[in-house]
């Protein structure tokens, strides 16, 4: 099967200079053709940023923000969520409360 993909001029160009990929999606204008959209990444990293990696996720903290972000696989049998979550807040707390 053959897909005609239409890209903006910028996406293209951004191509053809680095080389890189480009994350998007592809919306079907019919069966056979479709245009691509780039997703627009901003970085998550800048240079006021300290984090923590901790066991199911991480804690960040800017000038600006403290953020936390946890994932816990339901498949994990040896953990239990709730305390997971309250373990890990805590040290994510405990580093927060370090870096400011």
């Amino acid at each position: 099967m053959t897909i005609k993909i239409q890209l903006a001029d910028s996406v293209y160009k951004t191509l053809l200079a680095g080389g890189n990929r480009i994350q998007g999606s592809i919306g079907l204008v019919s069966p056979t053709e479709g245009n691509f959209n780039a997703h627009r990444r901003t970085p998550s990293e800048r240079p006021d940023t300290r984090y923590i990696k901790l066991a199911h996720g991480r804690a960040s903290v800017t000038d600006e923000r403290v953020s936390l972000t946890l994932r816990i696989d339901r498949r994990e049998t040896d953990v239990v969520p709730c305390e997971v979550i309250d373990m890990e807040s805590q040290e994510a707390s405990d580093f927060v409360y370090a870096n400011s």
